[in-house]
């Protein structure tokens, strides 16, 4: 029943707990670059409904709040992280000592709920190279509840996660600046249910803009590749046309392995997926990551190699798609979806969709997710119904 403002870097301390009602606003402050951080051992418990959401938003009056008015939510665990030590400090320290160090060896760490939450208008760059995201989950365990989160106008990543196992559900990135979930840092985990949604005048200009970057930019310590397990996400570009600094829908980098299936690519700038080493190509191919059950259409290009000498071409990428069970398609109408106004989207599917029936729960999918008819992030029940906010530049908090 009351609106609060964050100010500066408030910090939930080792052996503390955060508890936010359902419905609460809080507004992070412009003129501090306010964060909300949870240290290694600290707990949040936000715990919103579809009625009520909690709300994480500009502390800017309404029309005047802006990509990047400040920071975001960062969570530290204690589940590991491939660094040498198996520990690490968020943007290496840049934050103040000691501030948002994470990583550990207990992988069922708990820091806590996030619930049916809303994170409008954070992310910044606090020196070159180094930002602070919408949500970034850092070595957060699998005893960590993040269910129903959208991440909104958000001026770097929308998510994050560097390392930990915390198997989040459904998750909407919308209209942020650079990438939409980003995988970093030995990520191993479960996400069903994903939305993302790309604005075409929204873009890096410091980067490339994607639905996915999946990369691990340090050496890998032992066997701890980043290998996120995705199921039922839709990632609708922001055409073939928009700016520049936009790129594929999935990015495939250095030292990674993924498992995606059952979803929906649509409407890049770039490929659909991309490869840009040929590790990732060659986990591919040989069984270590997996691509399979999905719809790819209207994109700059279904699928791109750099680098890569697992495949000889692109057709024989292709054809090892196709293998798997991907369809590339020619329109949205062809696969029976809704077209998409960013300010009143429709996600649901129509009767006559490719996508429906057409969805299999097989290898890493097989336990921990729920078994849908539908490929993409939404059947016919449209989950993000009650709790999301298509226009909050304008709304009245």
């Amino acid at each position: 029943d009351k609106a609060y403002v964050l100010r500066g870097y408030v910090r939930v301390m080792d052996g503390g707990t955060l508890e936010i009602p359902a419905g609460t606003v809080i507004k992070g402050e412009k003129a501090t670059k306010a964060a909300l951080i949870v240290e290694r051992g600290g707990k949040i418990q936000a715990s919103g409904t579809a009625s009520a959401p909690i709300v994480f938003t500009s502390d800017q009056p309404a029309g005047q709040r802006n990509i990047g008015d400040w920071a975001g939510v960062i969570i530290a665990g204690k589940a590991p992280v491939n660094t040498p030590d198996g520990t690490a400090q968020y943007e290496g320290g840049a934050l103040g000592a000691g501030v948002a160090a994470y990583g550990g060896n207990q992988p069922a760490d708990n820091s806590g709920v996030l619930k049916y939450v809303r994170i409008e208008f954070a992310g910044i760059a606090i020196e070159k190279d180094k930002e602070i995201n919408g949500l970034t989950l850092c070595g957060v365990g699998s005893g960590t509840t993040i269910d129903h989160v959208q991440v909104s106008f958000c001026g770097d990543d929308s998510f994050e996660m560097f390392g930990g196992t915390v198997n989040p559900t459904h998750l909407i990135a919308y209209r942020g600046v650079d990438d939409d979930f980003d995988f970093d840092q030995g990520y191993n985990g479960k996400i069903q249910y994903g939305l993302s949604i790309k604005d075409p005048n929204n873009a890096d200009a410091a980067g490339t803009s994607r639905g996915i970057e999946l990369e691990n930019k340090g050496a890998v310590t032992g066997e701890l590749y980043s290998k996120p397990i995705l199921s039922n996400f839709t990632f609708i570009g922001p055409g073939t046309n928009s700016q520049t600094f936009h790129g594929a829908g999935i990015h495939f980098g250095q030292n990674s392995r993924m498992v995606l299936a059952n979803s929906i690519i649509v409407n890049h700038r770039g490929a659909a997926v991309e490869f840009n080493t040929d590790f990732p190509a060659s986990e591919l191919k040989n069984g270590g990551s997996a691509f399979s059950n999905n719809i790819v259409f209207g994109n700059g290009g279904s699928y791109a190699l750099k680098g890569v000498t697992a495949f000889a071409d692109v057709n024989a990428l292709t054809m090892f798609m196709e293998g798997a069970g991907n369809i590339t398609i020619s329109n949205l109408e062809g696969a029976g979806l809704n077209s998409i106004d960013l300010n009143s989207p429709n996600f649901g599917l129509k009767a006559t969709s490719i996508a429906n029936g057409k969805a299999r729960y097989e290898g890493a999918l097989a336990t921990g997710f729920n078994k849908e008819s539908f490929v993409g992030a939404i059947g016919s029940s449209d989950w993000t119904n009650g709790w999301t906010n298509w226009d909050p530049k304008t709304t009245a908090y």
